[in-house]
């Protein structure tokens, strides 16, 4: 388990001129913990106004707005103006984000003609093909990184993911007795800030187009995305979702695990998919939820769960 400071926690609030009060002295040092998992003195948020029982001689993180006043030993640390999630989250970030070591491993092979940025991580048994791989790139062991890839600056590839890997397109001869298949000839085109999980793999475009993932897009592990397939800004997909070819994604949107998209389908921005959910026709406008098989269109509500909170809109 990872420990946490008090100074720390000071520092970083006095840094960012958070404002807050706070029944000092504190412990010196918490356990980083979910609250929903509780340890004896731990650091945690809470956004809610109920508090686990279970929680003792902790330190928690909570907006004075919530009305909490907290009993027992535990001890609030009250934001004035912010949201407790999101300092909780940048607290953390601060000591403990991934960033490249700048390291390329002597195991990996690269294309002599691949292009390299600055500070790149590549780790054991990858191989990098004639790519563009731009400054800060993580990516971890035993991936795949094809021709006519690009990756953007300060993406996260995990372990044993393919990028640009071939699809397979083709059509009977005229007996029907052979397979004619068409050669692969496009490429990949990764946004800057995607994080790609484990085992994702991302199928090149068909023939003159990319398969793309737009900017600060997540990926969790085993998401296998189809030719040609369009995926938006600040998309968020969560375990094993499967994608046909030149499927549309807009902006915002958020998938749960093990949706599938047919081939060709065309999702507006701001769109939540259900988990399971096996989606056969295009969305009719922004802001839509899609649940059931085969996917039902439905108004979205107010405060969906089971997702992170909606991007806020300017």
């Amino acid at each position: 388990m990872k420990h946490i400071l008090s100074s720390e926690i000071r520092r970083f609030l006095e840094k960012e001129t958070i404002q807050y009060e706070c029944n000092w002295p504190l412990l010196d040092e918490y356990t980083i913990a979910s609250i929903f998992r509780p340890v004896e003195k731990g650091f945690y948020f809470l956004v809610g106004n109920e508090l686990p029982e279970a929680v003792s001689k902790s330190l928690i993180l909570l907006n004075r707005s919530n009305g909490i006043t907290l009993k027992n030993d535990n001890i609030g640390l009250y934001l004035l103006d912010s949201n407790p999630q999101e300092v909780f989250y940048r607290l953390l970030a601060s000591l403990y984000k991934t960033q490249s070591n700048g390291i390329i491993s002597n195991t990996a092979i690269i294309h002599p003609e691949a292009k390299m940025g600055k500070n790149v991580q590549i780790d054991h048994f990858v191989v990098v093909d004639k790519a563009i791989i731009n400054d800060d790139v993580i990516i971890r062991s035993h991936s795949y990184i094809h021709e006519n890839a690009i990756i953007g600056k300060g993406v996260t590839i995990e372990n044993h993911s393919v990028i640009g890997a071939q699809g397979v397109a083709w059509i009977w001869d005229e007996q029907g007795t052979e397979k004619i298949v068409q050669p692969q000839l496009g490429g990949v085109d990764i946004g800057p800030h995607c994080i790609l999980g484990a085992g994702t793999i991302l199928v090149r475009g068909s023939l003159n187009e990319n398969t793309t993932i737009g900017k600060s897009t997540f990926l969790a592990p085993g998401c296998r995305i189809g030719h040609g397939t369009q995926i938006g800004d600040y998309v968020h997909f969560a375990n094993n979702i499967t994608t046909g070819g030149n499927t549309q994604i807009g902006n915002d949107c958020f998938v749960g695990s093990a949706a599938v998209f047919l081939p060709k389908v065309k999702i507006h921005a701001h769109t939540i998919v259900g988990a399971g959910a096996v989606v056969v026709h295009d969305t009719t406008a922004n802001g839509k939820t899609l649940m059931g098989i085969p996917a039902v269109e439905t108004e979205t509500k107010l405060h969906p769960s089971g997702m992170p909170k909606t991007k806020p809109t300017n």
